[in-house]
């Protein structure tokens, strides 16, 4: 089968390659089932391919096609399903790389939905922030550089907090828009995903969604608040001029019910990483389970990345990644931890 389906996979590229020929240069459109095709054939790179190069060479190429459409090209309904996907997809490759795209203008945050501003939900004002996040990596790379200048750490520092706010009223938003959709449930099947001595007491509760959606926006919400964090250590790392009280959202919880969506600070970012393990169970047995899986990959690897001091639950992740290769024919679940 494997044999087979990388035949059909040849064929296909080899399609693709023919529509793009076949495009005049001086068109300024470009067929969304084109970039549909480049998108799935993405896809099977991630479920087939023992490199983490291709899918990301595949990543480019996505980024590619859908900079050609220009984001006037996105401002139709049937267009806007695409690009959520592949900002989603492009981004996520950037952040691999480190490297920022053309989805961090302006233009690309507004133009698609100049014609219906009400249709613009949360999840793409999340993605808006999730694509800035790739140029201020590149920047805090840069900033490691013997070129690297205090001027441009203050200006990086000052992104990163406003982001930091940004994301904050996001949530809050969210917390208002979606209060019922979200609860706590006991575990019922404590080895799942590993042996009981390496179970740990902070997954002896799951989270539960009202449906998927609201579940993958909510470990995005706790991925990107990780990510900001690893911004500010690296900017630590630079001088030691800011401070990493940054992005905590517990000043508003004193005398009231905490949330489930809560940001924690820097030395308890840790709960953060936590939160997205307790969200594994739903998304991996949702009834759109392959789709719950692919949402986790990502953000499974960062929660890893910020469980460092609790080698129990960083056990406990590469068990679910491999489950996720095994289980959900996404092959590169097994090599992602180590990849990048």
């Amino acid at each position: 089968m494997k044999d087979h389906a990388a035949t059909l996979y040849g064929e296909a590229v080899q399609r693709l390659k023919t529509e793009l020929g076949t495009i005049p240069i001086t068109s300024t459109t470009l067929p969304h089932a084109t970039i549909w095709s480049a998108l799935f054939l993405g896809v099977y790179e991630m479920i087939s391919s023992d490199s983490m190069s291709n899918w990301l060479q595949h990543c480019n190429g996505v980024a590619a096609l859908t900079q050609m459409a220009g984001p006037y090209g996105f401002q139709m309904d049937a267009a806007k399903p695409i690009l959520q996907i592949n900002r989603s997809f492009i981004s996520i490759g950037a952040v691999a790389n480190r490297k920022r795209t053309f989805l961090e203008q302006d233009e690309w945050k507004t133009v698609p939905w100049a014609l219906q501003p009400m249709s613009k939900t949360i999840a793409c004002f999340l993605q808006d922030i999730l694509c800035d996040i790739p140029g201020m990596m590149e920047d805090a790379d840069d900033l490691s550089s013997p070129a690297g200048d205090l001027v441009s750490a203050s200006l990086l520092w000052q992104k990163v907090h406003s982001t930091f706010k940004q994301l904050e009223a996001l949530r809050t938003s969210w917390i208002l828009m979606y209060p019922q959709s979200y609860w706590k449930a006991e575990r019922t099947f404590k080895g799942l995903y590993g042996a009981p001595e390496i179970f740990s007491s902070d997954l002896q509760e799951i989270l539960c969604f009202s449906d998927l959606e609201r579940a993958v926006e909510f470990v995005y919400f706790n991925t990107t608040h990780l990510i900001l964090h690893s911004l500010l250590r690296q900017l630590r790392s630079v001088t030691n001029n800011y401070s990493l009280d940054n992005g905590s959202s517990l000043q508003e919880t004193f005398g009231q019910e905490m949330p489930i969506l809560v940001f924690w600070d820097h030395d308890n970012r840790h709960r953060n990483a936590l939160a997205i393990c307790q969200c594994v169970d739903y998304m991996m047995h949702n009834q759109r389970g392959a789709s719950g899986a692919f949402n986790l990959l990502f953000p499974l690897k960062v929660a890893y990345n910020h469980l460092s001091d609790f080698q129990n639950m960083q056990k406990w992740v590469a068990r679910v990644m491999g489950s996720i290769s095994t289980t959900k024919g996404l092959f590169i679940g097994a090599q992602i931890l180590d990849s990048y």
